[in-house]
């Protein structure tokens, strides 16, 4: 989850200006209704920002009816600035526990590269440390149950990720995960500008097996990141209620669109992300989840919603209780019926 304004949508490539073949139909997305651990391992220490991840807090998850986790790790932040890259025990433990638990509980768990934000500003010297790096990760986790997903490089933005310096390394690195024992494993990749839907035009996933498709949705940006305390002065301001039927159209529409391209180029499609934070109204907030919730059920994507117990909750931790209202917007009998 990245605290920050949409950029506009680059330009078209000429070499994704013409229609690809559809590769052949793939299987939806195999973690249908999961939920991100967020604000606990993708800062720069967990509890930083307010968070740590409790093991009952994965039990609790599940019993709800969540069938998989996203991960968001700091990975950077623990990982050797030399070859082999290599991070630290203590760090490799605590993912190590999470990881275990709930793939235990029969979780899905997506394992996420966040916040590398090096990388986006300094290509050049951060790849091969990047790439480095998930070549740790993909041995480390070479026997690990096909629960596991990798998901190598969250939200790439800005103007040294256009389409095609992001298409050159999800390339190399999704190379570098079957070399290391990961021939199998689920790859997850994302378009640029912050992994926006309407980025997917400018972009294709390297050829190969095992590669689905991620995009994350906070539109309209001034109402989900409304008076965000985090963005300080540049806090968007709604200035209305959110909630008409041409709101609702519109959040249809461009999950439609993601479903459109996924449909078109072959791809299992997720929802990786999607919340409003907690200065929106309740009602709003409830509103706006459920009907994302209920198009990506109509549209065939697997979802994951922004986040657990971060600044977008839907677990109270005061309570250490679901919020109900979040949680019927999430699993009301309608979707449940629908998804199985």
């Amino acid at each position: 989850m990245n605290r920050r304004e949409v950029i506009a949508g680059a330009a078209a490539l000429a070499a994704c200006s013409q229609p690809a073949q559809s590769q052949a139909p793939v299987m939806p997305f195999p973690m249908r209704r999961g939920v991100n651990l967020g604000n606990a391992l993708e800062a720069p220490n967990e509890g930083d920002w307010g968070y740590r991840i409790e093991l009952p807090h994965l039990n609790a998850i599940r019993d709800a009816g969540f069938d998989g986790v996203r991960l968001p790790v700091r990975f950077d932040a623990h990982a050797g600035s030399t070859p082999p890259y290599a991070l630290g025990g203590n760090f490799w433990r605590r993912v190590d526990e999470i990881v275990e638990h709930a793939l235990g509980l029969g979780l899905m768990v997506q394992l996420d590269m966040h916040h590398y934000e090096r990388l986006i500003s300094e290509p050049a010297r951060q790849r091969d440390r990047f790439l480095g790096m998930w070549s740790v990760i993909a041995h480390h986790y070479r026997g690990a149950p096909a629960g596991l997903i990798l998901e190598p490089f969250n939200e790439p933005n800005g103007p040294n990720w256009r389409a095609g310096a992001l298409m050159d390394l999800q390339r190399d690195v999704v190379a570098v995960i079957r070399d290391r024992g990961g021939a199998e494993r689920l790859i997850v990749l994302g378009p640029g500008n912050w992994q926006n839907i309407d980025a997917l035009r400018d972009w294709r996933p390297p050829e190969g097996e095992n590669i689905a498709v991620s995009v994350h949705y906070y539109e309209p940006h001034a109402f989900t990141h409304q008076n965000a305390e985090w963005m300080g002065a540049d806090a968007p301001v709604f200035g209305r209620d959110w909630g008409t039927d041409a709101d609702r159209d519109l959040v249809r529409q461009h999950i439609e669109r993601a479903h459109q391209w996924g449909a078109q180029y072959g791809y299992a499609m997720q929802l990786g992300e999607f919340g409003v934070n907690t200065a929106a109204p309740l009602a709003q907030r409830v509103a706006w989840t459920r009907t994302a919730r209920e198009a990506c059920i109509a549209y065939g994507l697997g979802w994951c919603v922004w986040d657990f117990a971060g600044a977008f909750p839907i677990w109270d931790r005061t309570k250490q209780a679901f919020i109900p209202e979040l949680r019927d917007a999430l699993f009301a009998r309608d979707a449940w019926i629908a998804e199985n």
